[in-house]
């Protein structure tokens, strides 16, 4: 798990970004720790960052992104 802080440094982004594209997008939603500090799975951020990377849209990039975190059932 990342913090807020690590998330975004993957990302390449500010922390206030990536609450800025939770609070639009839904996306990447972030679990809480015991402090009630935001949390993101790494899963979830190199899923992100893979789509970002294949230069998408922050839309496209979001819709991408969690099809691959999500758990196959």
């Amino acid at each position: 798990m990342l913090s807020i802080e690590a998330a975004a440094a993957l990302l390449g982004i500010t922390p206030r970004i990536l609450n800025l594209w939770e609070e639009q997008f839904g996306y990447p939603r972030p679990v809480s720790n015991a402090g009630g500090k935001p949390l993101y799975s790494d899963e979830m951020m190199v899923g992100l960052r893979d789509a970002l990377d294949g230069e998408l849209s922050i839309c496209s990039a979001v819709s991408k992104a969690q099809g691959v975190s999500r758990p196959s059932r």
